[in-house]
Formats: C-alpha cells, structure tokens, sequence
C-alpha cells in the first residue's frame, strides 16, 4: 500500500463513521520543516568541543485566507457547507490535509505524533469560523500559520568543526610554501625563486586568518546530492577597524593547494555586534563513505578564506577571539526525518515540505597560544670564494645536509639564460623531523664561472710560466622554517654554514 492509499484509507474510514470534522481543500504557501543544531569548539593548547545543546526542530506551515491560490473558493464552498448542515455556531477547524512522517525514530515525534502503519501522521487544521462569525475565508488579509516544536536526539557525532590558523606575516613562510608547490607545476622557474630570495625579508605588521569550515553529515544511500552553504561567517573584533586594509579572499574549490584559485570576497564590520562579517561560502563535498548498512557519511570542506588583517594592534592584547559559522543544508535534516504532504482527499500535494538543517558553530581562539606555535623562517646567505661552480659542488651541499638527517626531496637545475653557462643556478629542498614538528630548508645556490690570468715561477729552473686558470664564486642562499623553536632553526643554519666551510676549503682554487 502507498503513502497515498494509507492517507485515503485513513480519512475514508473516519468518513465511514460519521466523522463530524470539517475538511477543506485547500493548499498550504509554505511548508517548511528546519532542524538547528550548535556546537561550541575552543581552540587553544588545550582544545575541546562539545554539542550546545540536543538540538531543535520546528514544522511550519503559512496557508493564506486568500479564496484563490490557497484557501480557494472551492475550499471556502466545502466548509460552508458542513457548517450548514449544524445548527451551533462556535469555534471551529477544517482539516486541509495530513503531513506523513517516515524515519521519525531520532525525534521525539515518535512518541507525540499518530502512528499509522509505523508511519507519524500530523493532521492538518486550520480555523475556518470563530465565535464571533468574523473570519472571512476569501477576504485575502489574514493567513493561518500552523506551527509543531519537536526535539531531535543528539547526533552521534559533531557535524560542524572550524579549522582556524593565524600566521604572523613578519616571516618568509608563504615563499617556501609557494616555491614547492609553484617550482614542481614548472609555473615558477627557480631561478625566478632564488632572485627573490636575494631580496632582503620584507617586514609586515600584517596577520593572515586561515579559516575552514567541516560539517560530516549521517546520509542516507542513494540520498540526493546536498548543496550546503555557509550563510554567515563573523569574527569578534576588538575596535573599529578600517576595512582598508582588511582583506578576504576565498577559495573557489577543494583541490590541492596548488591548484586552488583564490577570489576577493567583500567583508563589513559590524558596529553593534563587534565584528567582521561575510557571507555566502560554498562547500565541496571531500569525501564519503558506506557503512551501517543504509548509512554512511559524507563530508564537505568550504572554500579556504584568507582575511588578511593590516592593522592588527587591538587584536595581540585580546586574550579571546571568537569565530562564528552559520551553514544551512537545504534538501537535508540530520535526524534523517522525511515527510509528504497530502490534501484533505488522500491525493499529494503540489507543495512539499522545504527541509532545511541549520549548523552553528562558535569557535574560541586563544591568539597568544596560537602566537606561541607560530612558524619562524629566518633567511641566510653565504658566500664562498674560489669555487669553481658545478654539480660536485651541489653533490658535496647534499652530502652536508644527509649527515645532518635532512632528507633532500627536491633539486632542480636552475640556469638563467640558456647560453649562459657562466651563471649556473640550482636548488635544493630538505627536510627532517625536530620532535613532533618538521625542520625545513630552501637552498638556493648561485654560480660564477670566471678565468683568472696566472703566472708562475719555476723554482728550479726560474722560468716564468703564464696562462689561464678557472675559478669561480659560489653564492647560497638559506631559508629555513620551524614552528616554534626559532633557537634551534638559527642553531641549525648556522651548523650548515660551518660545515659548508669545512667542505669547501678544500675546493678552494687557490689552494691549488
């Protein structure tokens, strides 16, 4: 038997017995069913999260008096003429329809709503006379609003997580970073790298605010594909700051960083609440699994968003930062709740129930913790004279690193200009374990091949000897990065120099 034929069999039978109440067939405007979760996260050295509260869930219905669209002319004739069929005059509803709840075991409608067949069926009523005879069906002014509360179960696990990094950009980070991934796309040439590293460190008062958003949600199999949003994001602000020089761009997909494209998105501060605020972030859904039979879970990963703040003095003397995410799911409930409408008849209606899942997340970020991970990049340069520039040389660089532990992982040749072989270029990429974080260095070596005049005397014979010798001059360039231990990465660098001194003492060709 279909969900229609239950409904049907159900009014048909209460008919059967003389069912004194009205029905009318009339059509709702809006029917909507949302389920609001919140979760509370705090980040810091010790982190937590827990759910902020079980949830709420609310069933909407607006059915306007309007005798056309809605409440029709035909539905206005059907009440009318039960009513004149009884000779009191009071307060009285018509049914318009029935609400069929399936999967309703995660909610407290299980134990409120009519059960039919394992199936919860919410009658539809809306009032069509009062006691004073004034409600006008067709007057068009008035609308019924037919509202049900329920409370969801808790969800089995948190479905809105933020990951949030703040960097301090008074360090050269973003350059390894973007050298890794730029030189192996062959979209930066690393010759191009190693002029940049020439330059001296550019020193910014600015901080980057690295925000991502996670929901994990129960799916049915075969469910529809969901489209999630984050409606609003708001970071608490200290004072008023000049959005000038507050900058957000965002991600426009989930992809590795290499690949991901970053748009500007406009970002206000709002002076009653405190805050920066933006809105309307997409998701990509980054993975999904099978399991507990019908079940499994998928998961969605907005867009990066970058807020690049100028001016962030207010912000190192504030202990606690809070970070808000709105999202809503359209097409979904976490409690895995569905429903039908049907009209007074038994027959479906054209207008189904809008199901919305509400995600809020408020995230608590301690900034001197996060400060005190932060990741240093210092930068150093040495110089070595009377080395004649070529790939034994590099040999021997790789050799210094291995007997330090660094494992070299990248290394490509980097000559400028292709018939100048006089300035040869390469670099280097290594990389070890220091406790539970990862020591990095970027090496970037610059060649000179030049021809030295040289004239010797024979000491025997005392015959001057004149002619040409090779030699050269090798420049590189270190840019080095830790989180935390800023001691032991300057420690480290300076050990390479010292033992690249070592090592090239010996090339020297003027020992020779």
């Amino acid at each position: 038997m279909t969900s229609t034929d239950k409904v049907r069999s159900t009014l048909g039978s209460r008919r059967g017995r003389g069912d004194e109440k009205l029905y009318a067939r009339a059509m709702p405007q809006e029917v909507k069913i949302t389920e609001s979760y919140s979760v509370t996260q705090d980040i810091s050295q010790n982190p937590s999260m827990e759910l902020d509260g079980e949830g709420t869930g609310r069933i909407e219905m607006k059915i306007p008096y309007d005798g056309r669209d809605y409440l029709t002319r035909q539905a206005a004739d059907d009440v009318h003429r039960r009513i004149a069929m009884r000779s009191d005059i009071g307060e009285r509803k018509a049914i318009v329809g029935h609400m069929l709840l399936t999967d309703h075991a995660k909610t407290d409608l299980r134990n409120t709503v009519r059960p039919h067949n394992q199936i919860g069926v919410i009658p539809l009523a809306v009032p069509v006379t009062s006691a004073d005879g004034r409600l006008k069906l067709t007057a068009d002014r008035l609308a019924c609003v037919i509202g049900y509360d329920y409370q969801p179960d808790a969800p089995q696990i948190y479905p809105i997580e933020l990951d949030i990094k703040l960097y301090d950009l008074d360090t050269l980070t973003s350059d390894l970073y973007e050298v890794e991934t730029f030189t192996k796309l062959g979209k930066t040439k690393p010759s191009e790298v190693i002029e940049k590293l020439r330059q001296e460190a550019s020193f910014s008062s600015e901080l980057l605010l690295i925000i991502e958003v996670t929901i994990s949600l129960p799916v049915k199999k075969d469910y529809s594909h969901l489209t999630p949003i984050v409606k609003r994001m708001s970071v608490d602000w200290p004072t008023i700051t000049s959005l000038r020089t507050t900058r957000l761009s965002v991600s426009d997909r989930l992809s590795d960083p290499e690949d991901q494209e970053f748009r500007p998105v406009p970002v206000r501060y709002n002076p009653v609440k405190s805050r920066l605020e933006w809105e309307d972030i997409s998701f990509f859904q980054s993975s999904g699994s099978e399991d507990d039979g019908d079940v499994g879970v998928r998961s969605y990963r907005s867009g990066t968003m970058g807020l690049n703040i100028g001016h962030p003095g207010e912000l190192f003397r504030e202990e606690k930062l809070a970070v808000n995410a709105e999202v809503e799911i359209p097409g979904y409930l976490l409690s895995g709740l569905e429903a039908l409408l049907f009209d007074a008849t038994g027959g479906k209606q054209a207008k189904q129930p809008e199901l919305v899942t509400r995600l809020h997340i408020r995230t608590d970020l301690y900034p001197a913790d996060v400060f005190a991970r932060r990741i240093f990049s210092p930068y150093q340069q040495f110089v070595f004279d009377d080395i004649i520039p070529d790939e034994m040389r590099i040999t021997d660089i790789v050799t210094v690193l291995r007997n330090s532990r660094f494992e070299v992982y990248d290394r490509w040749p980097a000559t400028g200009d292709k018939d100048d072989s006089s300035t040869p270029r390469w670099l280097l990429m290594a990389r070890r374990s220091q406790g539970p974080d990862d020591l990095q260095l970027l090496v970037a070596v610059e060649g000179r091949r030049d021809v030295m005049d040289r004239e010797q005397i024979m000491a025997d014979s005392m015959v001057k000897l004149s002619g040409n010798k090779e030699s050269g001059q090798l420049r590189i360039s270190v840019l080095g990065m830790l989180p935390r231990d800023h001691k032991e990465l300057t420690r480290e660098m300076n050990a390479l120099q010292q033992a690249l001194r070592d090592r090239f003492r010996f090339q020297q060709t003027s020992r020779r």
